[in-house]
């Protein structure tokens, strides 16, 4: 439909009651069509003008060989002008090799024993040249972040406080300096102190030559924390949170160790009758070794243990060790500990 078309339809829906001449309509079309030809001209102008002006601009780049940015235009006279600094460059986050490590979190009222698989990028302010405290650093962040997925099937909890950050990690001989933020000695009593300290203390001792942890606050040697005053004036090792700790608890071989035939493992239990028996598994799962020891002490009070292992393989692999007890009652495993090794023949 043409526009004269158009215009004759509107004006007959509107209801008009008295009609235009043949004259005058024809008048009111050729100005509507001019002014509609006016428009079409005015925008095709502009278009031929803009691009007119992309081409002069892109001629004289091409020919001056300037391709730089057009220079923002001066302020002006009498004003100053605004000097706008780079913003910082953020040091790039240092990366933790993908490892299967320990994190200790709480069920019931003790110490739940359990591995994950994780690796990744560390904030820069807890990056170090010292490889084990940077490793150390990584997985002590991730306990402060709490339980997640199996973890949190298994129904295990942290009472370290929410909001508590890690501050940095440094390492003196055996022992790692652990610096946490205040909100880690707020809320609970005695005994939430120390289970939060036991937390933080064995997932720090798993790493090669860490024997202790040395807790700090807000970047100060502290004697006590919380309400209660619990000491931690000394270095802390695993044995200050026997109370606490799960029935079986392996010091030997620690996770990513090379164990080889006749290696020891080792630690402290409070089992029945002190028994701890071992396995040494392949990479398939499959038992390369079945054993057994009795710990210095059982039933009800703790006691230390120690078994060289034998078994045989051929080459290089991944395993695992295992520390577990039997039920009395069905003779089913329990207690079970099962530390991620390199076997080596």
């Amino acid at each position: 439909m043409s526009t004269e078309d158009r215009l004759r339809n509107l004006i007959g829906n509107a209801g008009m009651e008295s009609r235009a001449s043949e004259a005058e309509w024809n008048a009111f079309a050729r100005k509507a069509h001019g002014a509609l030809y006016t428009r079409r001209a005015a925008a095709a102008l502009g278009t031929l003008a803009l691009v007119g002006v992309v081409v002069f601009a892109a001629v004289t780049l091409r020919a001056t060989g300037d391709t730089d940015p057009i220079p923002p235009a001066p302020a002006p006279s009498g004003t100053a002008e605004e000097t706008v600094e780079p913003a910082p460059t953020q040091e790039p986050d240092a990366k933790v090799e993908t490892s299967e490590q320990e994190l200790w979190f709480v069920n019931g009222e003790k110490l739940s024993w359990s591995t994950t698989v994780a690796g990744g990028g560390i904030r820069a302010d807890l990056a170090s040249d010292d490889p084990i405290a940077q490793q150390a650093a990584y997985w002590i962040d991730f306990l402060l972040g709490g339980p997640m997925g199996a973890h949190q099937e298994a129904g295990d909890i942290t009472v370290i406080p929410e909001g508590t950050e890690l501050l940095g990690v440094r390492r003196d001989g055996e022992t790692l300096f652990v610096d946490l933020s205040s909100e880690f000695e707020s809320g609970g009593g005695s005994m939430s102190m120390q289970v939060r300290l036991a937390q933080v203390v064995y997932t720090a001792t798993q790493f090669d030559g860490v024997e202790s942890a040395r807790i700090m606050i807000e970047g100060e040697m502290v004697d006590a924390i919380g309400g209660e005053g619990v000491i931690v004036s000394e270095p802390l090792t695993r044995r200050d949170f026997q109370d606490y700790a799960p029935n079986v608890v392996v010091e030997t071989p620690r996770p990513g160790d090379e164990f080889s035939p006749g290696d020891v493992v080792s630690g402290f239990a409070n089992v029945f009758e002190a028994n701890v028996s071992f396995l040494v598994l392949d990479e398939d799962g499959n038992e390369l070794a079945s054993d057994f020891t009795t710990a210095t002490c059982g039933t009800g009070c703790w006691g230390d243990f120690s078994k060289a292992l034998e078994f045989s393989i051929d080459a290089p692999q991944p395993g695992r060790v295992v520390a577990l007890t039997y039920s009395a009652e069905d003779g089913s495993p329990q207690d079970e500990i099962s530390i991620p090794v390199m076997l080596v023949p």
